[in-house]
């Protein structure tokens, strides 16, 4: 009969995998989104969280949904995307919006290994990133819907994201990992 884990089993099946991913939240107007990015960010390993905002954060409302994984995962509050983005690119990473846009590319579609480190940017929840973000990133990347909506939860699309380039980047590491142990 299989049975649900525990915290504490869990932990001793987790694979333990230090991504390449830093997240960008642009101008995100719900604490809970907030929140949820960091759960992801925990899930992930992700790397480092940019907040960018004009507005105050709720941290009380963000750490309910977080489960307090902001106290963590490492985070900045930014007042602008070109802050945000001269940041990842001076650590090497590579800014992608996660944005359907006229030359977008599918999520499914790349290996995001190939990009090496890579900067996630998602957007405002009613409006997506800014003109100024696609401008910037020049990487933009969406995720194939098959429904009448063209648009869905900033969390759950980040969810989608941060699941494909994880494991792009891990199979990645596991390969090259795998040949130095069989080349010895």
């Amino acid at each position: 009969m299989t049975h649900q884990l525990d915290h504490y089993a869990f932990k001793k099946k987790q694979i333990k995998f230090n991504s390449d991913i830093i997240i960008i939240l642009e101008n995100l107007e719900h604490s809970e989104n907030i929140g949820s990015a960091f759960r992801l960010a925990d899930a992930f390993n992700v790397n480092n969280i940019l907040i960018v905002t004009k507005s105050e954060i709720d941290l009380k409302k963000i750490s309910k949904t977080s489960r307090n994984c902001e106290q963590t995962k490492p985070y900045n509050v930014l007042s602008s995307i070109e802050q945000a983005i001269k940041i990842v690119e001076d650590e090497g990473y590579v800014p992608v919006c996660l944005e359907i846009c006229d030359d977008s590319f599918s999520l499914s579609n790349k290996n995001f290994a190939d990009f090496g480190k890579v900067a996630i940017i998602v957007g405002n929840e009613r409006n997506g990133v800014s003109e100024k973000a696609l401008e910037l990133s020049k990487l933009h990347t969406h995720i194939d819907m098959f429904g009448n909506n063209s648009s869905m939860n900033v969390a759950n699309a980040l969810a989608i994201a941060l699941y494909k380039i994880s494991q792009d980047q891990f199979l990645k590491k596991n390969i090259i990992k795998d040949l130095e142990i069989s080349n010895g």
